[in-house]
């Protein structure tokens, strides 16, 4: 009887080690996948910052800075490696605006120069580093200029140059992104009258913004 009992304990002791080494190991929980950024997709954003323009009416420079604010719109293409492929265009709001005494023929006035708005349509060529995006653009610039010339009148024209630049865009959400830009713009000279006088007048101004822009779901759109 004693042997037999022996016996069943050690069947039960051989049963509950082999029952432990059955047992499933435990599992540790998979690392989260984490997705690249992607800057695909249609976007469009609000900007603000500095105008620092430079007018000249005949030989008279009119240096200074000025407001200037607007919105943007573009879409961004993604490609393997990282290279982001781009098109924009914007419209601005500009302050620019200063006087100086200049030279009419022989008489001595005063001439105003202003620049009242602003816009273009650019490509946008970067590499993204995941949510971080710097990138180079350039195209045509296109915007006004207003000589106003005491005792001759005034004259506003519509002008067509080139403008080129860089910036560097964050995505702080999957839609949301800022920006920061610096962008050289030339609208290039022409010559006009006022009461019979010819004039010159040209205008190039270096524009350093700060924007944010709404990425729109490619999947949502369509």
């Amino acid at each position: 009887m004693r042997a037999q009992i022996a016996i069943c304990a050690v069947l039960l002791s051989c049963s509950s080690a082999l029952a432990a080494d059955l047992a499933p190991a435990p599992v540790e929980p998979a690392a989260p996948v984490v997705t690249p950024y992607d800057w695909t997709g249609f976007y469009v954003g609000l900007h603000a910052g500095a105008d620092i323009g430079q007018g000249k009416v005949d030989f008279a420079k009119v240096n200074g800075t000025g407001f200037i604010g607007g919105a943007h719109a573009g879409y961004n293409a993604q490609f393997a490696g990282g290279w982001v492929i781009g098109l924009e265009t914007d419209i601005d709001y500009s302050s620019f605006s200063k006087s100086k005494n200049v030279l009419a023929g022989a008489v001595a006035t005063r001439a105003e120069f202003k620049n009242e708005w602003q816009g273009s349509t650019r490509a946008r060529i970067g590499y993204a580093f995941d949510r971080f995006l710097p990138y180079i653009t350039g195209g045509v610039a296109y915007g006004n200029e207003k000589i106003s010339v005491a005792g001759f009148g005034s004259n506003t024209q519509t002008r067509v140059g080139w403008t080129a630049g860089a910036g560097l865009e964050y995505a702080i959400t999957d839609n949301w992104t800022v920006r920061g830009e610096v962008r050289y713009v030339d609208l290039g000279s022409k010559n006009f009258n006022l009461a019979g006088t010819r004039h010159k007048a040209r205008f190039e101004s270096t524009n350093l913004t700060l924007g944010v822009s709404y990425k729109f779901d490619p999947e949502k759109l369509f």
